[in-house]
């Protein structure tokens, strides 16, 4: 089992490091190609919609066919991806490559899945710390290689052809070392709209928490470069170095949580809602910059509990369709940090100062409104 566990983390690290590794390349990119910034936009966008359509049909495909036979589908359209990345010439085939990317980078439910398969309810959160830790190092890696990469050529051609490499090497061990888990339940082939309206209500309240939970941590990720430079002067590589703290500092926070689970759901939602507006709250008002800083653990703690509760009660409520309702979740992911963004630089952009107490008080509001309507019955399935 532990075979098992560092495949599908070595599969969603390659994944994620191979999306980072272009995150601090595309905008130099679009700009060969576009002086449009709505054309840029929807290039950085693309990804992510892509894969909000995609990942409930691959979990609901992992459902019906298996998860081995998904994860390995959607790895080759990964390193497809890279390669048309790495021979573009303009701006078409370059959103091809991202929207490809996305598609197939939406086996991130698919694996949770499989994570869930193996794992018994016990020790289910602990599993799922497994994608914490992958985002984790995608999100301290991936830039890293992808600015390094982009300064040897001043193209993209060697990022992508890195990404495609990266996920060559995830698909080979995948195909040879990965089984399928036996306790997997092949669902009848329904379709997935009919899997969407049958969801019980307390997953569709975890949905939405997690959904606006995403859409806050996304405007904080895309927006504290810009807050960070009004409130305290920093630079960008002095960003740069902060960015890489708060990834080690996920990577420290979802291995501890490998060794910790709340047993009851509702406790870890209030730890979780608590901490992200608490850490929002207190960076924003706290003035002197480390100590306000620091208080960024606190937000890295509530995602971190997230990552690994959320989708491990999912499982619990929804055993049957386990690869779709993880694919849902992955979507409700994908579009969130869609809305994130344009929330912050629509309706926030003009108070970057007091934007975290703001998106703090919005939280902790939305916890208070969603909390008294969520009592988990472990004996409710979906049919």
């Amino acid at each position: 089992m532990k075979k098992d566990y560092l495949i599908i983390f070595i599969l969603v690290a390659t994944e994620l490091i191979g999306f980072g590794l272009i995150i601090p390349i595309l905008p130099q990119i679009s700009e060969q190609y576009t002086s449009s910034g709505i054309l840029i936009g929807v290039l950085l966008a693309s990804y992510s919609f892509a894969q909000f359509f995609a990942a409930p049909l691959l979990g609901k495909w992992s459902d019906q066919i298996g998860r081995k036979p998904v994860l390995i589908i959607s790895k080759v359209g990964t390193i497809f991806s890279y390669i048309l990345l790495a021979l573009s010439n303009n701006y078409l085939i370059l959103l091809i490559s991202r929207l490809l990317d996305g598609f197939t980078g939406g086996n991130i439910g698919v694996a949770r899945a499989y994570l869930s398969d193996i794992s018994t309810e016990e020790n289910r959160s602990k599993a799922m710390a497994i994608i914490g830790i992958s985002f984790a190092i995608g999100f301290i890696l991936g830039p890293a290689i992808g600015g390094y990469c982009y300064k040897l050529a001043n193209n993209f051609s060697i990022a992508g052809y890195v990404g495609a490499c990266l996920s060559l090497i995830s698909l080979i061990i995948t195909t040879l070392g990965l089984k399928e888990p036996k306790r997997i339940i092949k669902s009848k082939s329904k379709p997935l709209l009919s899997s969407i309206k049958k969801l019980p209500k307390q997953t569709i309240i975890i949905l939405i928490l997690y959904g606006l939970i995403m859409i806050t941590f996304s405007g904080f990720e895309t927006s504290f470069s810009v807050y960070t430079h009004a409130k305290f002067g920093l630079s960008e590589s002095q960003n740069s170095l902060l960015f890489l703290y708060i990834g080690i500092a996920a990577f420290l926070v979802q291995g501890s949580l490998m060794k910790v689970a709340i047993k009851q759901f509702k406790i870890a939602v209030i730890f979780t809602i608590s901490s992200i507006g608490l850490g929002l709250i207190l960076t924003n008002v706290i003035v002197p910059m480390w100590p306000s800083l620091s208080m960024l653990l606190l937000l890295v703690l509530g995602i971190g509990i997230a990552n690994t509760h959320f989708p491990a009660e999912l499982t619990k409520i929804n055993s049957d369709e386990k690869g779709a309702v993880l694919g849902i979740y992955e979507g409700i992911g994908s579009i969130a940090r869609i809305i994130g963004p344009l929330f912050v630089y629509l309706l926030l952009y003009n108070h970057i100062t007091i934007i975290y107490l703001i998106m703090g008080i919005f939280i902790i509001l939305t916890m208070l409104l969603l909390l008294p309507f969520l009592t988990v019955n472990h004996q409710q399935k979906s049919t």
